[in-house]
């Protein structure tokens, strides 16, 4: 038969656990603080992080002026003969660069800065009915020329 420990030893170990236990708890309540506290200061500097960033810049739209300075200096790099046609809203907008960058030209704003420029526009009917908008250059007289590729 197995004798048990003496009442002295009984109660120095289980105080020993016990304080053992305690010591365990106390430590893994630090640990868990500890842990809370970190993710709360992580928390803190993102949020931080998030209302110090700038927002995003739009692109600075540019003045209706550049498309003016587009069409005089193309118009004026063209030879004499060329300047005398007849041009299509599509073609000025596939000439020009957009206000804002990446984009095109808006045919509202073109054609406002076309008639600035004392460009003419009119309409060109065929014989078929078709009738085709075009803008004449400042250069030429306000009939219409004839035209035979329209």
């Amino acid at each position: 038969m197995i004798t048990p420990p003496p009442p002295d030893v009984q109660h120095n170990g289980l105080q020993t656990y016990l304080d053992w236990a305690r010591r365990e708890s106390a430590q893994h309540d630090e640990h868990r603080r500890l842990k809370r506290e970190i993710e709360l200061k992580k928390l803190q500097m993102e949020l931080a992080g998030l209302a110090e960033t700038p927002k995003p810049v739009r692109s600075k739209r540019r003045s209706i002026d550049t498309y003016e300075a587009q069409i005089t200096e193309w118009f004026d790099r063209l030879p004499p003969a060329a300047r005398a046609a007849p041009r299509t809203m599509a073609e000025f907008i596939n000439l020009l660069e957009g206000r804002t960058p990446g984009m095109r030209a808006h045919a509202p704003d073109v054609s406002r800065v076309l008639s600035r420029l004392s460009w003419v526009r009119k309409r060109v009917w065929r014989a078929d009915g078709e009738g085709r908008r075009v803008w004449l250059p400042p250069s030429l007289p306000r009939g219409l020329p004839t035209i035979p590729f329209l």
